[in-house]
């Protein structure tokens, strides 16, 4: 079972990651989202989003409460190589994260947790 992307380099500077992501075309996802024109599920992106804030930032991001901005620029591929910038705002309770493919914006937006859930 393949479920998550392929992590090249990570950046941490205490309350954000920048990490470098290659899409693997043997993601579980792809078979069936789309027939013969594969993307990667946008909440999936929002999935990798909260599992790698919780690896590489430590946020227990539990008590899920609002997904904001939300924005799917351009489709992301099987084989696409990506960067990911995370950033936690604890006052907030809330990630805002951005995939890019170089300069060109692929996805972003905002994931509230309740106050007082994440830490």
């Amino acid at each position: 079972m393949c479920l998550m992307p392929h992590v090249q380099q990570i950046r941490i500077d205490d309350t954000s990651a920048t990490l470098q992501l290659t899409v693997v075309p043997s993601l579980d996802y792809f078979p069936g989202h789309f027939p013969n024109h594969p993307i990667l599920p946008g909440v999936v992106q929002v999935d990798w989003v909260v599992r790698l804030a919780r690896q590489y930032l430590g946020v227990r991001c539990t008590g899920f409460s609002a997904l904001r901005a939300l924005k799917f620029s351009a489709p992301i591929l099987p084989g696409r190589r990506l960067s990911l910038q995370i950033d936690w705002s604890p006052e907030r309770q809330c990630l805002d994260f951005a995939y890019c493919d170089g300069k060109r914006p692929m996805s972003s937006g905002q994931i509230f947790f309740a106050i007082g859930a994440a830490g």
